[in-house]
Parts: structure tokens; C-alpha cells; sequence
């Protein structure tokens, strides 16, 4: 195994990681997806600040659509430098320099993505949900989260509510569901709730996690654990060394505490990209749904509003 430290990282580690930022921003900036999403923002901003009607609560959602935008920007900054860090790293280390390799820059940025990702899907069904209903963001109580949304869109008369054309948004939310965004909110609820999960730059291997200490109270549990000791140790000479004050305990390695770089990158970027389309399709529609003509003085409070919003 190498010798090489951490602490031996070249000075120069931020200049190197800038380059490479700036061109996962030119690669991101490039994409279609990024330039649809870019163009369908203005438009959208363009529709609503030159028409206003009078005092209309379906323009709550294009609030909520600077607020996507603002977090789907959040996310592709923090990616282009997650990835950055990363490739910083594996130039200044290699594999068998460490026995483990993260990064506090990586997983920064890894776990803004995250957090922003899930938040940002939540706003965007917000925003069609504005469209349709008066809710106050100030109360808790009246804000609905994706699934939630989703499901009172598809049922409308199951929860009691009228709402037309709704299809013309749900085709764009579900763009937003499936198995990447639920790894994404998996790794969200442990960050919050559960222990920190810890990126592996190199990928996961047996040997780089602590066994967790737990008690195993359940009989069921109890007889297995003394089946598998059955194979290899003295049952009762074993049991006694894990018992303490009449519990047993045993090590454990806990599920979804370490992540593999590659696989968080991918996930990352794909729901990205997602909610990139969804947005575009999402600004696009609403864009189209311009109230009429308001007269001028509320035409200029209006427009004064959401300059100030923007």
C-alpha cells in the first residue's frame, strides 16, 4: 500500500478543481435538456410579466416556477463540482493509496444535489397545484407534497375536487417518478433521519465499514442468530460474551450507509435531466395559459411584483 497522505494534496487543488468545474459546466450547458429548460423559463417569465388579469391566485404558480428554476440551477452547480472534486481526487490518489477514499468536497456537493432534488420535485407539483387551488404556503397543514399532488390529480373526485385539463401537468409529474428519484429520497431520509451515508470515491468494498453494536431482543431473531453460530462457534459460550445486564447483542453492518460514487453520480444526474424535461413541459404549458388583459394600474403592480420575485 502506498504511503501517500492527504495532507500531501498539491496546493494548487483548487485551481485544478475550478477547470475541471467549468467544464462540466460547458457539458451541462450544452445539453438540449438545459437549453429547452432555459428557453421555456423565458418565455414563461416573458408570458405572465407583460399580461396580468386582476388579482389571480393561479399566478402563485409562477412563483413556484422561479423556484424550480432557482433549485434545478442549485443542482446542476453543486454536480459540476461534486464531479470536479472527484476527478481532482482520483488524479491526486490512487485506489490502494487508502484502505478508504471519501471526500468532504465530494459528498458536500454529492449531498446538495440530493437534498435539492427532492425538494425541487416537491416544488414542481406545487406549482401545479397552485395552478388549481389557493393553498398558503405559510401553513404546513395546506402544502402537499409530489405524491401526494400526484395522487389527488389522477383522482380528483375521490378527494372531492373539479379540476380540467389537469392530464396536460401529470404527463410532465410523471416524468418525476420511478426508481432513481427513490434512491435519491432513500439517501435524503437517512442524511436527515438516520446515520450520515458515506460516499466511497472507489466503490464499496467489505472492509470499509464498522459493524454496529445492537441488542436482539425477538425470539425469532434469537433462534436464527443461534443457528448460524451453530456452524462454526460453542452456542452457549459465545451467547454469554454477547450478553449484557440479560440482553444479547451483536454486531451488525448497517444497510445504506456506504455508496458507491459512480452509482450516486448516475442516479444524480439522471434526475437531473428529469426534472430538467419536466420543467420545460411544465413552463411551456403554463406559459400558454395567459389570463387576459388587466387594466393598467393593476397591470403595473403586477409587473412590479414579479420583477421584484425574479
Amino acid at each position: 500500500m502506498s504511503t501517500k497522505t492527504k495532507k500531501e494534496v498539491n496546493p494548487d487543488i483548487l485551481e485544478k478543481s475550478y477547470q475541471i468545474y467549468l467544464e462540466q459546466v460547458k457539458i451541462i450547458t450544452s445539453c438540449q435538456e438545459w437549453i429547452n429548460f432555459n428557453n421555456s423559463h423565458s418565455n414563461l417569465h416573458n408570458a405572465f410579466k407583460n399580461r396580468f388579469n386582476n388579482i389571480d391566485f393561479k399566478l402563485n404558480s409562477v412563483l413556484w416556477a422561479y423556484d424550480v428554476s432557482r433549485l434545478c440551477r442549485q443542482i446542476a452547480f453543486s454536480y459540476c463540482w461534486m464531479n470536479s472534486y472527484a476527478e481532482v481526487y482520483k488524479k491526486e490518489f490512487d485506489k490502494g493509496d487508502h484502505p478508504t477514499h471519501t471526500d468532504f468536497q465530494v459528498s458536500y456537493f454529492a449531498e446538495n444535489c440530493i437534498t435539492r432534488i427532492d425538494s425541487c420535485r416537491d416544488k414542481l407539483a406545487l406549482m401545479v397545484w397552485a395552478f388549481y387551488c389557493p393553498f398558503n404556503p405559510e401553513k404546513k397543514n395546506e402544502i402537499p407534497d409530489y405524491q401526494e399532488i400526484v395522487k389527488r390529480l389522477k383522482n380528483p373526485k375521490k378527494f372531492g375536487h373539479k379540476f380540467k385539463n389537469q392530464n396536460h401537468f401529470l404527463k410532465y409529474l410523471d416524468i418525476l417518478e420511478g426508481n432513481e428519484f427513490s434512491i435519491i429520497e432513500k439517501y435524503r431520509h437517512l442524511k436527515i433521519h438516520r446515520r450520515e451515508p458515506r460516499i466511497e470515491i472507489y466503490g464499496v468494498e467489505s472492509y470499509h465499514d464498522i459493524d454496529y453494536i445492537m441488542a436482539i431482543t425477538d425470539k425469532n431473531d434469537i433462534k436464527k442468530w443461534e443457528e448460524e453460530l451453530e456452524k462454526n462457534y460453542s452456542v452457549q459460550h459465545y451467547k454469554e460474551s454477547h450478553i449484557i445486564d440479560g440482553v444479547l447483542y451483536d454486531r451488525k453492518r448497517l444497510k445504506d450507509h456506504l455508496w458507491n460514487f459512480e452509482e450516486v453520480k448516475k442516479h444524480i444526474r439522471s434526475c437531473l435531466f428529469d426534472l430538467l424535461k419536466a420543467s420545460d413541459g411544465l413552463f411551456s404549458d403554463t406559459s400558454q395559459k395567459r389570463p387576459i388583459e388587466a387594466e393598467e394600474s393593476i397591470k403595473t403592480v403586477a409587473q412590479t411584483f414579479l420583477s421584484v420575485a425574479v
